[in-house]
C-alpha cells in the first residue's frame, strides 16, 4: 500500500525531477496532493525498486537516475493519463474559483451603485484593513519578535502569519488583480505533451 505523500515532500521531489529533465514525472508530483502521486510512487517502487522520497533528498545514484528516466519513457502513456487527470481536476477547480470571483465582482459593482456611502466603500475599506494589518504583523514579527523561546507563541505567530498571507492578503490580490493564467499555463503544457507524443507516434508509424 503506498505511503501518502504530504505537500512538503511533493514540493521537494518535483524540482529534483525537473532538473534531470523528467518534466512528466515532475508535473505529476508538483500538481498532485492526492492518491495520484501515491500511485505513481508505488508504481516507481515496483518497476524500478527506487524510493522516490530519495530523489527529494538527492540520495539517488547516477544509475538510479538513468533507470528513473527510462521508467518515464517506458510508461509515458500511463504517466500522461495521470497528469491529464490531475490537471483536469485542477482546471475544474480553477473554473469554479473564477466563477466565484466573478460573482463577487458583480456584487461589488452592485454595491458601487448603492446610495449608502458605507456600503459603496465597505469592500475597499476591508481590503485596505487586511493589507495594512498583514504588513504590520509581518513587520512586528520580523523586527519585534517575542524575546523568550516560547514555542507556543511562535506557533501562534506562524498560524496568524500563514492565515494573513495565504488567505487574507491572497484573497485581496486575487479579487482585484487575479487571473486564470495558471490554468492557461497548465492547459498549454498538457497540450504540448500530447502533441509531442502524437508526433512520436506518427514518426514510428512511417
Amino acid at each position: 500500500m503506498p505511503i501518502p505523500l504530504v505537500a512538503a515532500a511533493l514540493s521537494a521531489i518535483a524540482p529534483q525531477l525537473a532538473q534531470r529533465g523528467m518534466d512528466l514525472l515532475s508535473g505529476i508530483f508538483r500538481g498532485a496532493v492526492d492518491q495520484g502521486a501515491d500511485k505513481v510512487t508505488q508504481m516507481i517502487k515496483e518497476k524500478t525498486g527506487i524510493d522516490i522520497h530519495d530523489a527529494a533528498e538527492n540520495k539517488l545514484t547516477d544509475d538510479q537516475w538513468i533507470k528513473l528516466k527510462e521508467f518515464e519513457l517506458q510508461h509515458q502513456d500511463q504517466l500522461l493519463a495521470f497528469r491529464q487527470a490531475i490537471d483536469s481536476h485542477a482546471l475544474e477547480m480553477e473554473k469554479l474559483r473564477v466563477e466565484d470571483m466573478k460573482s463577487a465582482r458583480d456584487a461589488q459593482v452592485s454595491r458601487d451603485k448603492n446610495d449608502d456611502q458605507f456600503v459603496r466603500r465597505y469592500t475597499y475599506h476591508y481590503a485596505t484593513a487586511i493589507t495594512v494589518l498583514t504588513f504590520l504583523f509581518v513587520f512586528w514579527a520580523a523586527f519585534f519578535p517575542p524575546n523568550d523561546k516560547n514555542d507556543h507563541a511562535w506557533r501562534v505567530i506562524d498560524t496568524v502569519l500563514g492565515f494573513l498571507l495565504g488567505v487574507g492578503l491572497s484573497a485581496v490580490i486575487q479579487f482585484y488583480f487575479g487571473s486564470s493564467k495558471g490554468s492557461q499555463d497548465k492547459s498549454e503544457q498538457i497540450q504540448r505533451l500530447m502533441d509531442k507524443k502524437s508526433g512520436s507516434g506518427s514518426e514510428g508509424g512511417n
